[in-house]
This record gives C-alpha cells, sequence and structure tokens, in this order.
C-alpha cells in the first residue's frame, strides 16, 4: 500500500468517526437528552419526593439527566442514577453501528430494557430501608459507564483495523 492509499484510507476512516459523533451529537443533545431531563424532573422525582414523604432522612432531586437519592443521615453513600438508554448508550450504538456490530447492538439494548425493570425494584429495596442495596446501585453506574464506553472504544479499533484491512 503506498502512502497516498493509506492517507485515502485513514481520512475516510476519521471522517466517518467525525460524522458518526455528529450525529450522534444532534440526535442526543437536541431530541433524547431534553426528553430525558423532562421525564426525570417532571415524573421521576416528584413520585419518589411524594413516595418518601414520611422519612425525612432522605432527599432525592433532579440534576439534569441524573437523579440523586441522598441520605441525610449518612446511612448509605449517595447515588445517583441515570435513565436506561443514556448518553453513554447511545455514542457506543452509533459506534456499533457504523461498525456494523450488530449483535452486540441487540446485546445492549436488551441489557437497556432489563434495566427499567432493575432500576425501579432497587430503587424500591432503597427506599425501604434496604440501604445495603446503595452500593450495588453505585457499582452498576460506575460499571454501566465503564463498559459501554469501552465498546464505544473496541468499536472504533476494530472499526479502524477493518478500514485498514480492506
Amino acid at each position: 500500500m503506498d502512502p497516498y492509499q493509506r492517507r485515502k484510507r485513514y481520512f475516510n476512516f476519521w471522517l466517518n468517526l467525525f460524522l458518526t459523533f455528529s450525529v450522534f451529537f444532534i440526535f442526543y443533545f437536541y431530541l433524547i437528552r431534553p426528553v430525558q431531563i423532562s421525564i426525570v424532573a417532571n415524573v421521576i422525582v416528584p413520585y419518589l419526593q411524594n413516595y418518601t414523604v414520611q422519612y425525612n432522612d432522605l432527599y432525592i432531586y433532579a440534576d439534569l439527566d441524573d437523579y440523586w437519592i441522598e441520605s441525610k443521615s449518612d446511612r448509605f453513600i449517595n447515588i445517583f442514577l441515570n435513565l436506561p438508554f443514556n448518553g453513554y448508550f447511545w455514542v457506543t450504538i452509533f459506534l456499533l453501528w457504523v461498525y456494523k456490530k450488530r449483535q452486540a447492538i441487540k446485546y445492549l439494548t436488551l441489557y437497556n430494557i432489563a434495566l427499567f425493570i432493575i432500576h425501579p425494584l432497587f430503587i424500591f429495596l432503597l427506599l425501604n430501608n434496604h440501604y445495603w442495596i446503595a452500593f450495588i446501585i453505585s457499582a452498576h453506574e460506575f460499571v454501566y459507564k465503564a463498559l459501554f464506553l469501552s465498546m464505544a472504544l473496541i468499536a472504533v479499533k476494530e472499526g479502524n483495523k477493518n478500514e485498514l484491512n480492506t
């Protein structure tokens, strides 16, 4: 492969990556995130605050598309949760889609659908004085983000390798 062909392939890779992130940025920040912010601020947090009226120890509030649950008496570490299908999911899905990793997309989507059951269950346990679940919730949030960012980087690496081999 001569230097011109190599330069052209790298240019195509970086152009493809730039366009993918541009579409993701527009899609997520102008469509998905405003909906998530609204759901968190107008549905989830008010519902949880009404549920915890009898507990003076818990403080629940929205912070953009996250919601926080804090214990005023430090019975558990302060936790925050994202909704399923958040930004980490979408950036990974966009990259997997571009580099044609359809099987991974299917598994990640099923996992996020399962989070619609897992998150309320965890929150219900926490709000009913099972404070041990707070550690699991926090650990899950960190692992979730690390997993999805790692998969996004792997998709980019594999896409670069595949583009250079063609």
